[in-house]
Formats: structure tokens, sequence, C-alpha cells
């Protein structure tokens, strides 16, 4: 009765339906049933949901079906994984429509997990293509822009100019790793360990072991803190994009690589500042991750989502101490009543922060009201998508270790 009122409550306060207080996915695998759904809703390709094309926003999704498929080996997951790549890589490995910005880096992890699977070349050149483009050659330098202390610019343009954000982090590294792994690369495994150091000496508090969400160089963005340049808040999302890039390039950094010990524990540090700021009695974490107490906090749903799958990942994998278990599994309890049945029969993800980058304060990034995905207004949200898809192929699967 006291979780029913609280979710009730929740609900009341994040303008939620109260309806998913009955928790209809409590006893059913959600990582099949959502996977199963974003396949049904979305034809022919996951592009259909996003129109961001070789983006982010589709291959977060398809990376997260990916690791459902891993447990659950449904033809139709790799199907659809190859359906996206295949519209936009030609036969000889060239990708159609490249951008210089982090966001549009990471399908290349979609191509990497093809090759794997499929053995098919193109793949393999794709990601080549890929990585050619990002570090550039010398016939074809690099138009990705760095700081004056070398950090990548998150996108090249001038909202971003000379910014630095944990969720590019994610975006690149664990692609580096993989990739400079597969085809002999070391010197990609320097680059991803090095850009995530780089960013976390800029973004990551000390005292509080949690990032802040973005750093701009010139200290003048109006989110930025004069003196650090940071921008204000610990934000869910941020902490879940920077959780996730740690266990992932952990994942397969050799452990005797220069940097393993620090990105070890960096990650370390991060649970520890995760755990900290749980709500007590929900398991979740808020908008405002060290601010569940204040007014018009909520809980977030994505960043809970990815923070679970950091800390289940991190035990599975030998990298955290075994208690942050039933941290995740708190967590995972807690997620569960914020996902109903929508009216095509499929998932609904309730309480996810809107799209936003850095806010100048607690009222901005409050001021973002959550929504659900999806909806018939703004429904079509990749991020809540990623998070539940990543926990749920950790915490469903008792000897999951991907």
């Amino acid at each position: 009765m006291k979780r029913l009122l609280l979710i009730v409550l929740f609900a009341h306060l994040a303008h939620i339906p109260v309806s998913f207080a009955n928790a209809e996915y409590q006893n059913k695998n959600i990582g099949t049933e959502l996977s199963d759904a974003l396949i049904q809703r979305y034809q022919p390709t996951i592009n259909t949901m996003t129109k961001k094309g070789w983006d982010h926003s589709n291959s977060i999704i398809l990376h997260g079906m990916e690791k459902i498929y891993a447990n659950h080996p449904k033809p139709q997951y790799l199907a659809y994984v190859k359906a996206f790549a295949d519209s936009y890589i030609e036969q000889d490995g060239t990708i159609h429509h490249l951008e210089n910005e982090l966001d549009k880096v990471h399908p290349a992890i979609n191509a990497l997990f093809l090759y794997e699977q499929t053995g098919e070349k193109k793949y393999a050149v794709a990601a080549k293509n890929m990585l050619d483009f990002f570090l550039g050659t010398q016939a074809a330098p690099s138009t990705f822009n760095k700081t004056p202390t070398g950090g990548y610019w998150h996108k090249n343009n001038a909202k971003y100019h000379n910014v630095m954000t944990v969720d590019g982090l994610y975006m690149v590294h664990p692609f580096l790793v993989r990739y400079g792994l597969k085809f002999n690369r070391p010197d990609l495994l320097d680059i991803a360990t090095g850009q995530i150091i780089l960013t976390s000496e800029r973004t990551f508090n000390i005292k509080a072991n949690l990032p802040y969400q973005s750093w701009d160089y010139d200290k003048s963005k109006p989110w930025a803190h004069p003196i650090t340049g940071t921008s204000s808040e610990y934000w869910s999302r941020a902490s879940g994009w920077f959780s996730m890039a740690l266990v992932d390039v952990l994942e397969y950094l050799p452990k005797d690589h220069p940097r393993y010990a620090q990105v070890l524990t960096l990650f370390q540090l991060w649970a520890s500042g995760a755990a900290a700021v749980q709500h007590p009695d929900t398991g979740l974490w808020y908008q405002v991750m060290d601010s569940y107490e204040k007014e018009n906090n909520y809980p977030e749903i994505s960043g809970s989502s990815m923070i679970i799958y950091s800390l289940r990942k991190g035990v599975n994998l030998g990298l955290l101490n075994k208690r942050y278990l039933e941290v995740a599994q708190r967590g995972w309890q807690g997620v569960l009543p914020f996902i109903t049945v929508f009216e095509d029969g499929g998932p609904q993800i309730h309480s996810v922060a809107p799209p936003m980058g850095a806010q100048v304060d607690y009222s901005a990034y409050v001021a973002k009201r959550p929504i659900s995905v999806p909806s018939k207004t703004d429904g079509h949200h990749p991020h809540a998508v990623i998070g539940v898809l990543m926990a749920a192929s950790v915490m469903e699967n008792e000897s999951a270790t991907n």
C-alpha cells in the first residue's frame, strides 16, 4: 500500500497517468516486449520514429536491441538493425550523409555489431569509413573541432563552440575501443581513454562523485560557471551517458592499458556518488540527482535506467562491489511501475525528461516537465527507449555480462 501511494503521488507531481500504478509489466520480459513493439511501430526502419538519419537517435535504440538480441536471439531483431544500416551503407561500405558531430559517430557501433554477426565485409569497411571521417586521414583531415585543451566539441556549431559534454563520451569511445581491439589499432584505445580522462577532469566533481553535463572552455555560455566552466546541476541522464561510456569501455579495455586504472577508479567513484543520491523509498534517480526533495523535481526514468544498467553491468564484470547489486535491483523495481501498456499493446514509458542541453540552473532543469514515450503528442523520444532496453538486458537475465 505504501508503494502504491508513493507511485500515485509521483504521478500527480509529474503529471503522469496514475494507471501505471497497476504495474502491467511487473511479470513480463520488458526487453523483448519493447523490442517487439518498436519493430511493430516503426517500419521499415527505426528512422520512422526519429527522422534523424545516420544519428545516435536511431543507433542507440538499435544498440539496446542488440543487447536484448544477445539474450534472446530472435532473427527479427538482427534483421531490424540490418535494415537501418543498409539504408545508409552501400555495398562497398560507403556511408551516406555523414556529419561532423559526435552524435553521428555512434551508428558505427551498429556496423561493428553487424560485421560480427554476419561477417559481411561492407560493415567492417563502413566502420573504418566512419573512423576515418572522425579522426581524419592524410588525404581528408578531420573536420571535428577541438577545444584548445584537446577535447572534442560535442557539435560543430556556435551553440557548442568549445563545449565538451559527457554524453559525447558515450557516442564515440566505446566504438573506438572495440574497433581498436578488433582491428589491431592500439592507438584508438589511447585516444578513447585520453578523451575520457580529459573530459572528466573538467566535468567530474570529486566531492559529489558525479559529472556535470557540459563544460565550456570559454566560460561564456549562459549555463557555464564563470570560474569552472561547468554546467549547473547533476542531471540524471548526463550521469547515465557518462556511466554507460565508462562501463562499456572497461568491458573491453585491457587491464594492462596505462589508463585502465584511472578509468576504473572514475567508474567506481561515480558508482558511489550515484548510490548516495538514490531515492531512499523509490530506488530511482531524479531529474536533478542530488535534490530529489526539492520542489518540482521528479523521478527520471531514462537516466535511472541507464544508471541501473551501468551498476549491474559493473557488478557482473567484477568492476564494482557486490553491494551495488542491491542498488541496481532497487532501481529496477522502481522503474517497473513507470512502464505501462500503450494503446497499441506495447510498452509505454512514463516520467522521461524531454531532450535538452545544459540548463542555466535548477529551476530550468525541472521546468522541463516529463513526458511519456510514446504518446500522441511528443512521445517519440529515443533516450527513454535505450535506457529501458539497456537496463532490461542485464536485469532480466541473471547470467548476463553484456
